[in-house]
């Protein structure tokens, strides 16, 4: 079989650190592995740019040759395999409240070539199918390709592009129908709503977890009796989660009596390498104190990254890191007077010895009372 003169060659393969593609193109059905969507998110890779460039041609077939290096080193026959099988596979638009199908193979031909001695998959993609591929519009999907191509699981892989729409809309809250969502990661018929939560969600939500730094969490959004037919989903990203810690660390803080405050504070100061001067001086300011708590669950909670020294971080944020050393007006009368000032020679007398949490101090307290 000849290559029609009239294909385009997409250019030389070129991995962008980005993929862009059409909304409707994430929200379809599709058939494919998780190794054959690799190869396509590599093809989207190269036309999603060509679409940027303008360099598409209008009704003209294009023909993308995929190194095999980029899906594999030395696994060519499990590649040879992903390529033959997805000659065969289709997305699928469906809105049956429409009454509207559209069944596409986005790649009829695909073989194997070798080009300047290397050997890739060409995959050829006839002109009528190109727009499903490339019509990006003013909203799109928008995605890391290394993350990507990281992902194992199908079902990450399909909840990552859609994570990835929303994310781009500056949206981190959407809802599906239990019904489309399955129909869209191209879950089997026979899955019960466990099956789906165990097989495609929680797979999903770990995966994204570990290798996109994403926390993904749904709730059922509607029940018809018992039955959870629509899910609403909430994505955080890790700095997200560190702040909400903080908010809760202050709510814990602002509900402590003023003894409470000092107690949970001086046992949170032995994280630090402060001086008694130091320490006297935070818990005989409110302000300061209350500074100090909002600092030490920020560094705890990582808001404040890279911090190599968090003792002179934090007194350099309390604006206390020119403070002095206020010296003694007479001399100590015994060996066993301390020459630095305190007004905890021996700290607050605590119930527990042990560093922890505001939280979790809080709650020890309560509980030994």
């Amino acid at each position: 079989m000849q290559q029609n003169p009239e294909d385009q060659l997409a250019p030389l393969f070129t991995k962008r650190p980005t993929n862009y593609q059409p909304n409707l193109f994430t929200e379809s059905k599709q058939e494919f592995t998780e190794l054959e969507k690799k190869i396509v998110v590599l093809v989207v890779n190269q036309i999603g740019h060509m679409t940027l460039k303008g360099e598409l041609q209008e009704k003209a077939n294009v023909v993308f040759s995929i190194p095999f290096s980029e899906l594999t080193r030395d696994h060519h026959k499990q590649i040879a395999d992903a390529a033959e099988s997805l000659q065969s596979k289709r997305l699928i638009y469906r809105n049956d409240a429409k009454g509207k199908f559209d069944f596409i193979t986005p790649f009829p031909r695909v073989r194997s070539e070798v080009i300047d001695g290397k050997r890739v998959i060409e995959l050829t993609m006839f002109a009528d199918v190109v727009p499903h591929f490339a019509e990006l519009g003013q909203r799109y999907t928008k995605y890391d390709i290394d993350v990507m191509l990281s992902l194992s699981s199908v079902y990450a892989q399909r909840m990552f592009e859609i994570v990835s729409m929303y994310h781009n809309r500056g949206q981190r809250e959407f809802s599906y129908s239990v019904d489309r969502l399955m129909m869209m990661l191209n879950c089997p018929s026979r899955y019960t709503f466990n099956d789906f939560k165990k097989n495609a969600l929680e797979v999903a939500q770990r995966e994204l977890q570990q290798k996109a730094n994403l926390y993904l969490e749904w709730s059922a959004a509607k029940k018809v009796g018992k039955k959870i037919i629509e899910l609403a989903f909430i994505v955080k990203t890790p700095q997200q989660l560190a702040a909400e810690a903080v908010s809760q660390d202050q709510r814990t803080v602002n509900n402590m009596s003023i003894n409470e405050a000092y107690t949970t504070a001086w046992q949170l100061m032995k994280n630090y390498k402060l001086k008694g001067f130091q320490k006297d001086r935070i818990l005989s300011d409110h302000s300061l104190l209350d500074t100090f708590f909002r600092i030490d669950s920020e560094l705890a909670n990582g808001v404040r990254q890279n911090v190599k020294n968090p003792t002179a971080y934090l007194v350099k944020s309390l604006g206390i890191d020119q403070l002095k050393d206020p010296k003694p007006k007479t001399k100590p009368e015994s060996k066993t007077v301390q020459s630095t000032l305190s007004l905890f020679p021996e700290g607050p007398t605590l119930r527990t010895g042990s560093v922890k949490s505001i939280g979790a101090i809080f709650g020890d307290m309560i509980m030994n009372e």
